[in-house]
This record gives structure tokens, C-alpha cells and sequence, in this order.
């Protein structure tokens, strides 16, 4: 009875990894159209949000914005993979429909109740709590740094901040630009103690 026990444990890891490895090939749309980002984003079982305001990029924030005509974004929720669930932006040229930047964030922030935000020994066995997570963003960051170059495999590539809990990487081709970066929390800063929070964040536009 346990050959064939092991050799079925070894077929479900096989199959977890499979699933998770199909997954993480998810996290960055390579299309070009809104319509492709839309049937992308259903087969995830992704949620759009409904958009009530109109919003607008800033220069600051895409340089390029003068140079299209853009409709406001499609807004998504993404719960794949289940550990990182993203909040993702769509901004379209209303013309051709080609997506002209998008905007991934894998954000995590803890809301705690008041007892906990005043109690200073309440507050600091969370937040050393929290930190054990930095080697899992650090895993997922490395995950989408690997995806993001065979993106951009023929153009170039800057490491601007390589810290554990401060990163930033850019990508830049002829055509396109793409941010990569990871903010953590401090978690030996005892005086200036907050609830939890980590971001990565992935933007990529067109020129």
C-alpha cells in the first residue's frame, strides 16, 4: 500500500506546481486591444468593476498622455493567484482600442482595531508578524521580474533600488516602457510603528 501512496503524493505536488507555475504565467497581459484584456481577464474570473467617476492620467504618470485620445480605463479585480490578489487598470486609446498603459497592484494594508493601533506590544508582535511575509513578496517579486524580462527581451534594463524591502526595475524598447517595484514596510522602525502594508506594482505603457 505505500508505493502507490507515494506515488500519489508525488502526482498531486506535480499537479499543484503545474497549476501554480500555469498561474504565474497569468500575472502580465501581453496583448495589444481592450478586447483581448477583457477575454484575458474572464478566463481568470476576473471582476470588472463598475467605474462611476472619470479618471485621467497625469503627465507625471504617463508622459505619452497628450499624444492619444483615452477612454476611461476598465477596472479589474483579479483573485488569481489566491495569495496576491491584483487590482488592475486598463487605459485604452478610444480610436484604435489598443491598450496604451496598464497598471497592476498586488497591495497589502492591515486595518487594525484601535486597541490594537494604541497598544504599542499589541501592534509590534503583529507587524513582526507581518514581516515573515517580506520572503514571499520577495519570491513573488522575483516571479514577475522573470516574466517582465522575456517581455522586454530585447530591450534594456535598469535595477535602480535592489534593497530587501525597496525595490525598483525599469524596462525600457523602442516601443514601450515597464516599472516594476516593491515597497515594504520597516519593521525594526520602533518609533514610527504602522499596521501592515506592502505593494508591488507593475506599470507598463506605450510611446
Amino acid at each position: 500500500m505505500k508505493k502507490p501512496l507515494i506515488i500519489f503524493f508525488y502526482l498531486v505536488s506535480f499537479l499543484n506546481s503545474c497549476s501554480q507555475e500555469s498561474q504565474n504565467q497569468n500575472l502580465i497581459f501581453t496583448g495589444k486591444s481592450i478586447e483581448e484584456a477583457i477575454q484575458f481577464e474572464t478566463k481568470l474570473n476576473s471582476k470588472i468593476k463598475k467605474t462611476f467617476a472619470t479618471i485621467v492620467l497625469a503627465p507625471e504618470l504617463y508622459p505619452y498622455v497628450d499624444k492619444y485620445e483615452l477612454s476611461n480605463p476598465k477596472q479589474i479585480s483579479r483573485i488569481i493567484p489566491t495569495d496576491f490578489p491584483a487590482n488592475i487598470e486598463y487605459f485604452y486609446d478610444k480610436n484604435s482600442r489598443e491598450l496604451k498603459y496598464s497598471s497592476y497592484k498586488w497591495a497589502f494594508i492591515n486595518k487594525v482595531d484601535d486597541n490594537t493601533l494604541f497598544d504599542r506590544k499589541k501592534l509590534q508582535k503583529l507587524v513582526e508578524k507581518e514581516c515573515g511575509e517580506l520572503e514571499k513578496y520577495s519570491k513573488f517579486f522575483s516571479e514577475l521580474e522573470e516574466i517582465i524580462n522575456n517581455k522586454f527581451a530585447s530591450g534594456k534594463k535598469s535595477v535602480l533600488k535592489n534593497e530587501p524591502k525597496n525595490k525598483l526595475i525599469e524596462w525600457e524598447n523602442e516601443n514601450s516602457k515597464g516599472i516594476l517595484k516593491l515597497e515594504f514596510q520597516d519593521c525594526s522602525d520602533s518609533k514610527n510603528l504602522l499596521p501592515g502594508w506592502f505593494i508591488i506594482e507593475y506599470v507598463e505603457y506605450s510611446k
